[in-house]
């Protein structure tokens, strides 16, 4: 998800920044050096799933570890990077859509 926003959030925020200041060749150009790392992270998508899924399930395998000595309510973080998680595959499954 994390990933998901730089590639496609950063641009879309850095062209609504200059468009509020008025700069529109900088946001062209700006737009266009993300280009390059966008077109790279969606041609290597699946491989940045398996890793984001790898680190989810270590950090499942972590947090459960953890609570075994100590309990310390409900897990917060974990619970929002598996729905990072979710969300990742759903934007990727809509990407493919279109």
């Amino acid at each position: 998800m994390g990933l998901h926003a730089i590639c496609c959030g950063l641009p879309a925020l850095a062209m609504l920044a200059a468009a509020l200041s008025g700069a529109t060749s900088g946001a062209a150009l700006l737009a266009g050096s993300f280009e390059e790392i966008h077109h790279f992270l969606h041609q290597h998508e699946v491989w940045i799933l398996v890793a984001s899924a790898a680190l989810v399930v270590t950090g499942g395998w972590l947090e459960a570890a953890a609570r075994r000595t100590h309990r310390h309510g409900f897990p917060w973080l974990f619970a929002f990077s598996v729905f990072c998680f979710v969300a990742n595959v759903a934007i990727i499954l809509a990407h493919r859509a279109i």
